[in-house]
């Protein structure tokens, strides 16, 4: 009965997707509900009710979906390291796949700060995922290499620093840019086995503007174990998912190139020794 396993799989990629889905869906519903509500000048409301209604109904949607990963898809989240509690870290991550996302909002917002996306502005006209992002207000980007692009981008990510204390939440960035592709890493000829160059601008602008005692949480994640493809993460293509937690403070990036060098080797070397071996 082997000709039944494909079918089931692509079957529960199918439930998955519209799971993950659905239950977004129903939370984005909650968000632009209040959403008014945010138009009442009183900053005290904003701070002690709707913000706190607006982070709650995330973390709500997050545990959801976690549930749904761990629960029903099956899949084991293998952490290393722990995330402190902090209401506004800075959070970077190597970028594999789409499923990184949820990945990581696991491991910071299921029971801690919502993550602010940097995010491409095309993305407010995904569906749900971008209408979200629109609602909550994340920091679009143009990304497009243009000179006014990025001026327009450094001063989205200024400007995103600048509330990092005022504006609850961790202020999440793909370092990367884009997801990792072998293809991808031979253009740039990047010295960091399994992973692309970072970019050191966006980053640099945010660790500048942020408190000395804000801290960097470093996260590696390995699909060492299976495939990093969306499609196939959704119906457990990778049964076990490792990640790395590294927690640093912003007063220790006194060179940012070089803090993210360091980084990303210390990154290379755990993501390599994960691979299994023949």
């Amino acid at each position: 009965m082997k000709w039944h396993q494909p079918i089931m799989r692509q079957g529960l990629s199918i439930a998955s997707s519209l799971w993950f889905f659905t239950n977004l869906g129903f939370w984005l519903v909650l968000l632009i509900a209040i959403s008014p509500l945010r138009a009442v000048p009183f900053s005290a409301f904003q701070r002690q009710i709707i913000t706190p209604l607006a982070h709650t109904f995330y973390r709500l949607a997050v545990r959801i979906n976690s549930f749904w990963m761990r629960q029903v898809v099956g899949i084991e989240l293998v952490i290393e390291g722990e995330v402190p509690a902090h209401p506004n870290p800075i959070v970077i991550s190597n970028h594999q796949s789409w499923f990184d996302i949820p990945l990581v909002q696991d491991v910071i917002s299921a029971r801690g700060p919502i993550l602010q996306f940097l995010i491409k502005r095309e993305l407010i006209w995904v569906p749900i995922i971008g209408w979200i992002c629109l609602v909550l207000k994340f920091p679009r980007l143009k990304r497009s290499g243009s000179a006014d692009a990025r001026a327009y981008d450094l001063a989205a990510i200024n400007n995103a620093a600048n509330e990092l204390e005022s504006r609850l939440g961790a202020l999440f960035i793909f370092a990367e840019g884009t997801r990792f592709t072998s293809e991808k890493s031979a253009t740039q000829v990047s010295p960091y086995p399994g992973l692309l160059q970072p970019k050191i601008g966006g980053f640099s602008a945010i660790v500048e503007q942020a408190p000395p005692e804000t801290p960097i949480i470093d996260i590696t994640i390995s699909y060492a174990a299976g495939s990093a493809h969306f499609w196939r993460c959704l119906h457990g293509g990778t049964p076990s998912v490792r990640i790395k937690v590294d927690v640093f403070q912003a007063s220790e990036v006194t060179d940012v190139a070089n803090w993210l060098d360091q980084r990303w080797r210390a990154k290379s070397d755990w993501l390599q020794a994960q691979a299994p071996r023949n």
